[in-house]
C-alpha cells in the first residue's frame, strides 16, 4: 500500500490584512493610528515607540498566497504581526482592535483552503482575552498567538487562567513568541534584537508558564514556543536545578511541566534542530517560516538536511500541526 502524503503546514506566519489597515485608516479606535513611512507602514499604540516600518511584505496577500508554494509548504497558519498585539491599549480600544485584527484575518483566509488563521487576543485584560479567544474560535480561527511581554503581568500571573483554559477548552494551541513593549538600548544595534534579543523573553516567559503549573493543570493546553524556545531546551537542567534549589516558589513538577511544551523549527540551523529531536523528540517540533521576514529561506529544506528518520520528519513538517491544530477534520 502506498503511504499518504501529508501535508507541510507552517505555524510560524505573520500578516496584517489591508482591511485592518483601512480599518485603522478610518478610526477604529483612538488609541491605534498608522502612518506610510519611506520604509512601510508606522503603527503607533500608546505607551509604546512608534512600531518598526512594516515591510510590504506584511501585507501582500499575494505573496503569502504564492511564497508558501514556492518553499515547497502546503498550508499556513497565518498569525498576527507581533509588534501589533495592542497589549497597552485601554480595555474598550483593545476589545475593538482584538476583534477586527482577528476578523480581518480570518476574511483574509477565508477561501483559500492553504490559509487558516490563528487569532490574538487583549492579555493585558484576561477575563475579555478568554472571551476573545471563544469569538475567535468561533470565526474559524484554529489557534492564538501572544506575546510575552505583557504588561504587569508574567506568563505565571494567577490573572491569566481563563485564557489557559479558554484556549485548552477549545483546543485552540498557542503559540508564544518572544516580544518587546521597550527595546533595550544595548539591543538597538547591528540588529541584536532579532538576531540575538528575543531569547530572553522566550526563556523568561516559558519558565514562568512551567514554574506555573498551567501547562499540567490544563492536559489539553498546547503551547508552541517560538524560536525553538530561545535557548529554553539548553537551559532545561539549570530550571529544574532551580526548583531543587527551592528557589522557583512552586511546587509543580518542573520535568513533567517542560515536557509539555512544543517548539518551532525557527532556528536557521539544521544541526540545532537535530539537537532539539535528541533532547525533546520530533514528536514535539512544528515547522515554522516565520514568514514574511528573512530567517528562514528554505525551512522544509533545513528539515530535510537534519537527516531525520522518516517519521520524524513527516511529524515534524506537518503531521504534528494536523494533529494540535485539528486540521483535516
Amino acid at each position: 500500500m502506498t503511504a499518504v502524503a501529508l501535508p507541510v503546514i507552517d505555524v510560524h506566519v505573520h500578516f496584517i490584512p489591508d482591511s485592518l489597515v483601512a480599518a485603522v485608516e478610518k478610526g477604529l479606535t483612538p488609541s491605534v493610528s498608522v502612518e506610510t513611512g519611506p520604509a512601510g507602514l508606522v503603527f503607533s499604540f500608546p505607551g509604546m515607540a512608534p512600531s518598526p516600518p512594516a515591510q510590504a511584505a506584511l501585507h501582500d496577500s499575494a505573496l503569502l498566497l504564492t511564497s508558501g508554494t514556492t518553499a515547497g509548504i502546503d498550508l499556513r497558519l497565518v498569525g498576527p504581526w507581533t509588534d501589533l498585539l495592542g497589549y497597552t491599549l485601554p480595555e474598550r480600544d483593545a476589545s475593538s482592535w482584538t476583534r477586527a485584527y482577528n476578523e480581518s484575518l480570518a476574511a483574509s483566509c477565508a477561501g483559500h483552503p492553504g490559509l487558516v488563521p490563528v487569532a490574538t487576543a487583549p492579555l493585558q485584560f484576561p477575563e475579555l482575552a478568554a472571551r476573545e479567544v471563544e469569538e475567535a474560535h468561533h470565526m474559524g480561527c484554529r489557534g492564538l498567538m501572544i506575546g510575552t511581554d505583557i504588561p504587569g503581568l508574567g506568563f505565571d500571573s494567577p490573572s491569566l487562567e481563563p485564557v489557559w483554559e479558554a484556549a485548552a477548552g477549545l483546543g485552540m494551541p498557542v503559540i508564544a513568541h518572544p516580544t518587546f513593549l521597550v527595546i533595550p538600548p544595548r539591543l538597538r544595534r547591528r540588529g541584536l534584537k532579532n538576531a540575538v534579543g528575543r531569547a530572553e523573553p522566550a526563556l523568561v516567559a516559558l519558565t514562568e508558564l512551567v514554574y506555573s503549573g498551567a501547562l499540567l493543570r490544563h492536559p489539553q493546553l498546547s503551547v508552541i514556543a517560538a524560536m525553538g524556545g530561545g535557548g529554553l531546551v539548553s537551559f532545561a537542567g539549570r530550571i529544574v536545578r532551580n526548583h531543587q534549589l527551592g528557589w522557583s516558589d512552586t511546587d509543580v513538577d518542573v520535568s513533567a511541566s517542560l515536557d509539555r511544551l512544543y517548539f518551532d523549527t525557527c532556528l536557521d540551523d539544521s544541526t540545532h534542530l537535530r539537537y532539539l529531536v535528541s533532547r525533546v523528540g520530533a514528536h514535539r517540533l512544528l515547522l515554522g517560516s516565520d514568514h514574511p521576514f528573512p530567517w528562514e529561506p528554505d525551512p522544509v529544506g533545513k528539515v530535510r538536511r537534519a537527516n531525520l528518520e522518516p517519521e520524524e520528519h513527516a511529524a515534524v513538517v506537518g503531521g504534528n500541526a494536523r494533529e494540535l491544530f485539528h486540521l483535516g477534520r
